[in-house]
């Protein structure tokens, strides 16, 4: 116990891992200490995400219930409100993603909301991100060699050159010859 009368963390971690069999008054004891103590934050926290209170409560009740499901898994030594609040940001993120794919009009109170930019920013980087890896991996095998090494690899095109035995002119062309072809893909999803 806390000097202030309140289990540490990791002292509620290791009670949760206590009964192995499941269900015992250690481990129910500690879930609920922990389910006292981080669902409100947690609540507050995902209804200025979703800006729905009903979606909310199921996320947040969903993160406690994957806490308890996979208990025995948790370090004691890792933070347990980092790992919610991780949960709970990955969950709403998949509700928010389920809206757009749905269909589901998106009201005008919700267009001015921060999180949704960021949201599409993300949407759009790992869309874009997506894309050019394959488009990577379709390069002709030197020139991928040659570009994974450059923009991968951080190495400049004087060691490429050195290291695969060829012209710094001739490792040039391919990283330009690259970049031109993943502009192209670029243009064609007209992703910018």
């Amino acid at each position: 116990m806390n000097s202030d009368g309140k289990y540490s963390d990791k002292k509620l971690i290791e009670d949760l891992k206590t009964s192995p069999g499941g269900g015992g008054n250690a481990d129910l004891k500690a879930f609920e200490r922990l389910f006292h103590r981080y669902y409100p934050m947690l609540l507050n926290f995902l209804a200025g995400f979703v800006k729905s209170r009903p979606e909310a409560e199921d996320i947040a009740q969903n993160c406690f219930m994957k806490l308890w499901i996979n208990r025995f898994s948790l370090s004691p030594d890792q933070s347990v409100k980092n790992y919610l609040f991780v949960l709970a940001r990955n969950e709403a993120i998949n509700v928010l993603s389920s809206r757009r794919s749905k269909n589901i009009p998106i009201t005008a109170q919700y267009e001015s909301v921060p999180h949704l930019d960021i949201l599409d920013h993300w949407l759009t980087f790992t869309e874009t991100n997506i894309l050019l890896r394959k488009n990577i991996d379709a390069l002709p095998p030197q020139r991928q060699i040659i570009f994974k090494m450059s923009r991968y690899g951080h190495m400049s095109n004087m060691e490429i050159a050195v290291n695969l035995n060829l012209s710094v002119r001739t490792v040039e062309k391919h990283i330009e010859l690259a970049l031109k072809d993943l502009r192209k893909c670029l243009d064609q999803h007209k992703i910018n």
